[in-house]
């Protein structure tokens, strides 16, 4: 799943969790349920992208 996971590919993702969430922080007062999706994608998406991250230092490593 993670064989061809560009640098590009992991700064966008990261990026992307701060964006969701940075709407759910600006979404809770008025749309709760809207925050509440932001904030379990974001998290979702911190975590596979931390997990792409690893495998990615990891393939770093062996091909040196």
């Amino acid at each position: 799943m993670f064989k061809e996971v560009s640098k590009l590919q992991l700064v966008l993702s990261f990026l992307m969790a701060f964006i969701g969430f940075s709407q759910a922080f600006n979404n809770w007062r008025e749309k709760r349920m809207l925050s509440l999706f932001f904030l379990i994608a974001s998290m979702f998406v911190l975590i596979v992208a931390s997990l792409a991250l690893i495998f990615y230092r990891k393939r770093q490593i062996i091909k040196e």
